[in-house]
């Protein structure tokens, strides 16, 4: 009777956390990323995950630019809208996502969790002072890519990615500083600008549509990090990128959700419910 009872509560508990679950699948042009929201379920981050949910089903991410790969340091995007697929030479080849209304940040001493490699956490605007404001960040985020723990006072680590093979293989993608061609103007010297990822044929790195997913198994397989790991790339790079505070993308440009349970959850969900009538009649 007790293992029926424990086989049931498995299905019970397994069927509920990956039915809770929101997972938003990126698609680039390099490949594809899973990021889990809230992966320990703290409530203090709701607002962060009901402000990416947002924008995915906005269609906000759809198209825009990865534009920051600084190895070592963040993959950074969320922000810019190419006006052409290669690398421009002005500032105004690119335009900013239609953003929403900021969010409450919250530090690691209230959430636990820190900015270590694979976490991703809100990027945010300088306050004109060195220093950022912890209640404005809006579409941007970045990934880290080593243990930024000195970003814990600032920066909102709000999800994680498990399988960082596309995130890897952008990193490994040559990069371009479009800030070096004074024709840009006035983006000269933003960090957003100054390590943006080209592919082979030198075009720039889309995030060809953003969406939540659906499948529980496709969820599971997100959370549990199947098919790749989590690896670390080299040690920070230079002390100029660390210290520098991340840029908010959306003020760069001078100018200008729940997951639907599918048949494999119904199907856990009547094995516990099979459970369950088993022990109601053992009991009689």
């Amino acid at each position: 009777m007790l293992r029926r009872i424990s086989c049931a509560s498995f299905f019970c508990l397994l069927v509920a956390s990956v039915a809770s679950a929101q997972v938003v699948r990126f698609e680039t042009s390099v490949g594809d990323f899973d990021m889990v929201l809230n992966p320990t379920n703290n409530p203090l981050l709701q607002g962060h995950v009901d402000n990416l949910i947002s924008y995915v089903d906005a269609k906000r991410y759809n198209c825009s630019v990865i534009n920051r790969a600084d190895t070592g340091f963040v993959l950074q995007m969320g922000s810019f809208m190419p006006n052409t697929l290669r690398p421009p030479t002005t500032v105004e080849g690119f335009k900013n996502i239609t953003t929403f209304a900021p969010i409450e940040g919250h530090p690691a001493a209230e959430t636990g969790l820190s900015n270590t490699v694979g976490t991703v956490a809100m990027a945010l605007p300088g306050d004109g002072m060195g220093g950022t404001n912890q209640d404005a960040g809006t579409s941007s985020f970045f990934v880290n890519l080593t243990s930024n723990t000195f970003l814990d006072p600032d920066f909102t680590v709000f999800a994680e990615i498990s399988n960082m093979t596309t995130i890897n293989a952008i990193m490994a993608l040559d990069t371009v500083d479009l800030t070096q061609d004074p024709s840009f103007g006035a983006g000269a010297g933003n960090l957003a600008f100054t390590d943006v990822p080209l592919r082979d044929n030198g075009l720039m790195v889309l995030i060809d549509r953003a969406f939540v997913l659906e499948d529980a198994m496709a969820i599971a397989a997100a959370m549990a990090g199947a098919g790749g790991t989590a690896s670390a790339l080299p040690s920070a790079g230079s002390a100029a990128s660390a210290s520098a505070p991340l840029p908010d993308v959306s003020s760069a440009v001078a100018a200008n959700a729940s997951a639907v349970p599918e048949p494999a959850t119904i199907t856990l969900m009547l094995l516990g419910m099979l459970g369950a009538l088993g022990l109601r009649r053992n009991r009689r």
